[in-house]
Parts: C-alpha cells; sequence; structure tokens
C-alpha cells in the first residue's frame, strides 16, 4: 500500500470521527457551558421567590441552529466553586451558530421529556403528596451567536402547574365560642393531564384529595378573626367541571356542654372561577359562618395571591 493511499485512509476515518462528535458543529470547541437558572415565581415544593434552589437539579437538551441535537437529556446540578450549575458530563461552546437550550425542573419529573421544540409530558398525574408538592417548570434560552456567547446561561424557568392555597377563620360571632376545623377535602378534580409548549390538554381521571384532617383551632386578634394558612398544593391546569367540590368540616363548642360537630359542607368551585391557569395562584378563604350559607368571589391575575372567599354556614 502506498504513503498516500494510506494518508487518504486515515483521513477519511478522522472525518467519520469527527462528523459522529457533535454535528454541523466546527470544531474546535470553546469554554465549558454552565447554567445561571432562575424561576419565573418559584419551583420545587411551591418556594416563593425568583431565586432558583441550589438543591434542585434540572434536565436540559441544547440544539444547535435550534434543531440538531448538540447535547441531550443531561441533568445540570449546583456547583459551589463556580456558584452555578453545570451538566454531569461537561459540554463545551461551539465557536459557531446558535444553541437553544430547552429543560425542565425538577430532572426526577416522572413523564416529561424534551426535544427541539420545547419541553412535553404525558399522564402527567398529580395524586399523592410528594406530586402535590412538586412544582414541574420548564424553560428555554437560546444563545444566538455562539462565537460571542454569555458568560453562562441565563435560563429562565415557568410554572406548569396551577397553585391552590387553602386558608380558614371564623365569622365574627364566634368570638366566645371555640371554632375548629376539623377536615377538608375536594372531589372531582381532574389528577391526570398532557402537557406540550405551554398548554395543557387531555385532562382527565377525577380524584378525590385528602387536603386537611388535624383539627385546626380558629382564633381572634382581639375581636378580629385571625386567617389562618391551612395548606397549599399544585394541581394540573384544568376548567373546573360540575363535580369539582370543595368539602369543609367544622365543629363548634359553645360551651356548658353544647358542641356541634358539623358534617362536611359541600360547595361548587365552578362557580365564580371556572379554570385553573398554570403558573397562577389560588386562594381559597373558608369563612366559617352560619346557616350552611357558602359563597365565593374571585380575581385571576398572574401568580400571586387570588382571592376566593368562601362562607362556610352550620345548619
Amino acid at each position: 500500500m502506498s504513503k498516500r493511499l494510506l494518508t487518504y485512509i486515515i483521513l477519511a476515518a478522522a472525518a467519520v470521527t469527527a462528523s459522529c462528535t457533535k454535528n454541523t458543529v466546527d470544531l474546535p470547541y470553546g469554554g465549558a457551558i454552565s447554567f445561571a437558572p432562575v424561576a419565573e415565581k418559584s419551583t420545587k415544593a411551591i418556594i416563593e421567590g425568583t431565586t432558583y434552589p441550589t438543591t434542585e437539579s434540572f434536565a436540559v437538551s441544547a440544539y444547535h441552529g435550534g434543531s440538531d441535537a448538540y447535547f441531550e437529556d443531561l441533568v445540570a446540578s449546583y456547583n459551589s466553586s463556580i456558584t452555578l450549575w453545570e451538566t454531569s458530563t461537561a459540554e463545551y461552546w461551539p465557536l459557531a451558530g446558535s444553541l437553544t437550550f430547552n429543560a425542565y425542573s425538577p430532572s426526577s419529573a416522572s413523564g416529561v421529556t424534551i426535544t427541539s421544540a420545547g419541553v412535553t409530558a404525558t399522564d402527567y398525574t398529580i395524586q399523592t403528596p410528594a406530586q402535590m408538592t412538586t412544582d414541574l417548570c420548564y424553560g428555554s434560552y437560546t444563545v444566538a451567536d455562539c462565537a460571542s456567547h454569555p458568560e453562562s446561561v441565563p435560563l429562565q424557568f415557568s410554572h406548569a402547574l396551577a397553585q391552590v392555597v387553602f386558608r380558614v377563620k371564623a365569622a365574627s360571632y364566634y368570638e366566645n365560642t371555640s371554632l375548629s376545623m376539623t377536615s377538608l377535602s375536594m372531589d372531582g378534580i381532574c389528577s391526570v393531564g398532557d402537557f406540550t409548549g405551554s398548554a395543557w390538554e387531555n385532562q382527565n381521571t377525577e380524584f378525590n384529595y385528602a387536603l386537611h384532617g388535624i383539627s385546626t383551632a380558629l382564633t381572634y386578634d382581639g375581636t378580629t378573626p385571625v386567617t389562618t394558612d391551612v395548606c397549599s398544593y399544585l394541581f394540573v391546569p384544568q376548567t373546573l367541571g360540575p363535580n369539582a367540590s370543595i368539602n369543609v368540616g367544622y365543629s363548634v363548642d359553645f360551651g356548658g356542654g353544647r358542641t356541634l360537630n358539623n358534617s362536611p359542607v359541600k360547595v361548587a368551585l365552578g362557580g365564580t372561577i371556572t379554570e385553573w391557569v398554570p403558573g397562577k395562584k389560588y386562594i381559597y378563604t373558608l369563612n366559617i359562618g352560619l346557616d350552611n350559607v357558602i359563597t365565593i368571589s374571585a380575581s385571576t391575575v398572574g401568580w400571586s395571591d387570588q382571592g376566593y372567599n368562601i362562607i362556610v354556614e352550620e345548619s
């Protein structure tokens, strides 16, 4: 074999090897890729604020030119020595072209995948307490020119779920009695859905949620009822159907041996607000009064407090 032919064979093998590393990307590579993520509002365990927790990890993929896989499904975790997040295996900036990063948090989320089009979740289920307190987030960021890439990728996460908060207080005329909420549950809420891009569909499987089972005493600040936070959970965004309802159990001790243990009072949730939207917080304030009358008032804004006043009256 001639030296020239041997040289051609070696060069061809090198070209094949290079084509199997990072497709469509010029070599050599630049510095290592790192991330400085922020949460648009809050993240796992419904943490308030915009700081992404250093205890959290997220899954991330990168696409060169918006479509060609550069790396896929890597877990990015916090590195305290550089105070940034980095992938489990080091990845490096290409010298040319663009990179689009798609990610979801937490990295342990079940049934969630990443493609060049974004994040999808199939049959995403919320039924257990752990699922009800894990905030599914998604994010995307494009570096248009990798030749002048940022020091770290400023990846911003948005919420895919809806947060529902429950609070309770007594009506003013209970000041001289002992009033407690004894139970809180919710019926007819869809617990499964499909997420694509930023929207949900195929919400199904109505589920009955036991939210709170500890007797919660209601108190006064002078003559003013104190509003007490009971619980806060995450749910699949959905249109509230005719079976969606909340059930409030409570007891009243009037003194002198007179006690009322009321069976849970049921009220439809879809009367005032008909839909839970991704990235928004809905606050239901349970106001326990007389005659089993329940009213709901509501307003809707971005991920902030939204007042839903429910008056639970005794019969």
